[in-house]
């Protein structure tokens, strides 16, 4: 069974210590120190946010990652999103934790687009956006400064109407976001 918990401060050591493993990090934009007064100041800070959206994954209990919506619009119904696993045993669910999101935001949320930001290198995420029914808008190129190059950024989209379309697959992939 998957679920998904309102992040609170609790999670917080636990999200700091998936946040500064290298194999999370490696496709996100930034690295972070650990440093758990700053993921304190920056939890406050997502937490008083109406436009940010984060979730705990638990997998038959054992909290494994994190999923969020971000930049939330609610007057042109939109939103970009993200996610990751921390827990390397649990990253073969990656595939199917995406779906019970785009419901959540299509259905209960009234959303009609979700877009997403990969980072080159990291094509088996652009490849499980477009199973999902994403399609790609375009690239910006020389986007993040990390590692001592810059990369490019692929850009994705994901319609309600789309996502209507590939919804039968996904339709069993519901369940409550509190």
């Amino acid at each position: 069974m998957i679920t998904f918990t309102r992040m609170k401060e609790e999670h917080l050591e636990q999200v700091l210590k998936w946040r500064t493993q290298e194999d999370v990090t490696r496709f996100m934009y930034t690295d972070v120190e650990y440093d758990l007064d700053q993921q304190r100041k920056w939890f406050e800070r997502i937490s008083n946010s109406p436009t940010e959206k984060y979730w705990i994954i638990s997998i038959q209990g054992k909290n494994v990652g994190v999923i969020s919506l971000n930049q939330i619009d609610y007057r042109h119904k939109r939103s970009s999103t993200g996610f990751y696993i921390g827990e390397e045993k649990y990253r073969v669910y990656g595939g199917i934790i995406p779906p019970f999101l785009y419901n959540y935001a299509f259905r209960d949320l009234g959303l009609k687009k979700i877009t997403a930001e990969v980072m080159e290198g990291n094509e088996n995420v652009v490849k499980l956006h477009k199973i999902h029914g994403y399609r790609e808008v375009g690239t910006y190129r020389n986007h993040i400064y990390k590692y001592g190059k810059y990369h490019d950024v692929y850009l994705l989209e994901l319609l309600q109407e789309d996502w209507v379309k590939e919804s039968n697959k996904y339709r069993k992939y519901q369940t409550t976001f509190d």
